[in-house]
């Protein structure tokens, strides 16, 4: 019986002409995602099984917590080459790049022929050496980023390794942070790949509870810091993954089986969405792209985008008020494929439920399902897993509720 009224009251809004709710007008405005300081932390080689993917959160616990106070990518992936040496420059690059071979200061080692956020940050920044590090274990032939004619050594970062484990790397973090306060940290974690490749499950668990731990300790150094607090973008992912079970286990990587693509992304920051789980496809050239986007700068040879959905806005009405009262926005854009972004405004803390039916009334996704406080909203809905055709999703908060139509035209 239930279907049955669902199928006829959603029709009845299929058919009708009439705008059912104000949308958002064409002059509104959204707060700039701007950030003054990135830190991002690689963990190379952990497999999304034992991040995001393991909901009884045993090896991260730490790094599950924190995702209450940020953003998580449910579906980030490699989309490429799933090892360290062309996945890095992927990840600081923003898009896929050859390396080439080189001798640089008496060392065999390569470089990336498409220049790095940290080229791109340095330059249009105006920034000195000292502003950009990258603080890693000890490597004695380091990869390089790109000797690009308008970028190149000139904008490299602060190569800072020291020490032979993760751990080691953690300290001389800390001694980075207190020392030069940059603006822009990169942090390379080698050891949960070193210990996966030994072929010790409990030794690779361990290597990645070790990272957990460092990624927490990064992130309340971060909040005890006056100079970083309330103003610094905290990502944390991986450069690969490793091998599912049914394609060799955790031992190594290299193929494209989902072990080995799938990876976590870990968004914290000022501008981050909190408690919030996204389930956009993305993939590893988006990371850079990101931070280029927080940073306001340009970043000419990236291919990935700017994941947007992981950034609070703050939406202004044409009077220039915050909107105060409970409202659904039409989907913009509309009709779509297969991506489309759905916006509200609540008026108190409400617990949240955004479900989208198909025509008989059947719930085809549950988007959202949350508390959340008042004020503006968006996310971004993904309907690549559906059929073309009319939709309507519907959205219910405490005493408030409304359902809108979209189409989506693959």
């Amino acid at each position: 019986m239930k279907k049955i009224y669902w199928f006829i009251y959603l029709t009845i809004l299929l058919l009708t002409n009439v705008t059912l709710a104000l949308g958002v007008k064409s002059d509104e405005q959204s707060q700039q995602t701007t950030s003054e300081k990135v830190v991002v932390i690689i963990i190379d080689g952990a497999r999304y099984s034992e991040t995001f993917g393991d909901t009884t959160r045993t090896y991260t616990p730490k790094m599950w917590n924190l995702s209450s106070e940020g953003s998580v990518i449910d579906n980030f992936y490699n989309d490429s080459l799933t090892y360290t040496s062309r996945a890095i420059p992927a990840l600081w690059s923003g898009t896929w790049t050859d390396v080439r071979d080189t001798t640089y200061l008496g060392n065999q080692t390569q470089y990336s022929v498409k220049p790095s956020i940290f080229e791109y940050y340095r330059k249009h920044k105006n920034m000195p050496p000292e502003e950009c590090f990258y603080v890693l274990k000890y490597i004695s032939s380091l990869w390089l980023p790109s000797f690009n004619p308008d970028y190149g050594p000139a904008y490299w970062p602060t190569h800072h390794s020291v020490g032979q484990s993760d751990k080691n790397v953690s300290d001389q973090v800390q001694i980075v942070m207190d020392t030069y306060h940059p603006h822009l940290l990169w942090i390379y974690l080698a050891d949960v790949d070193h210990e996966g490749h030994s072929g010790d499950w409990n030794n690779y668990t361990t290597a990645i509870g070790v990272a957990d731990s460092i990624v927490d300790h990064i992130w309340k150094k971060i909040q005890m810091d006056s100079f970083y607090k309330n103003s610094t973008t905290l990502f944390v992912t991986n450069d690969h993954g490793r091998h599912n079970d049914q394609n060799g286990g955790f031992k190594g990587h290299g193929d494209g089986c989902d072990g080995c693509r799938h990876i976590q992304y870990l968004a914290l920051g000022p501008n981050i969405k909190k408690n919030y789980w996204s389930t956009k496809n993305r993939k590893t050239p988006d990371m850079s792209t990101t931070i280029a986007e927080v940073f306001g700068i340009e970043a000419p040879y990236v291919s990935g985008e700017y994941m947007s959905e992981l950034f609070v806005t703050t939406e202004i009405n044409d009077q220039g008020y915050l909107i105060d009262n409970f409202s659904l926005n039409q989907n913009y854009p509309n009709p779509f494929n297969p991506t489309t972004r759905i916006s509200f405004s609540l008026p108190t803390n409400e617990f949240v439920t955004l479900k989208i039916y198909n025509l008989i009334g059947e719930v085809v996704a549950e988007p959202l399902k949350r508390t959340m406080d008042a004020g503006n909203h968006s996310l971004d809905f993904d309907a690549s897993n559906l059929p073309s055709g009319p939709y309507f999703y519907r959205i219910s908060a405490g005493k408030y509720s409304d359902t809108k139509k979209m189409l989506m035209i693959k």
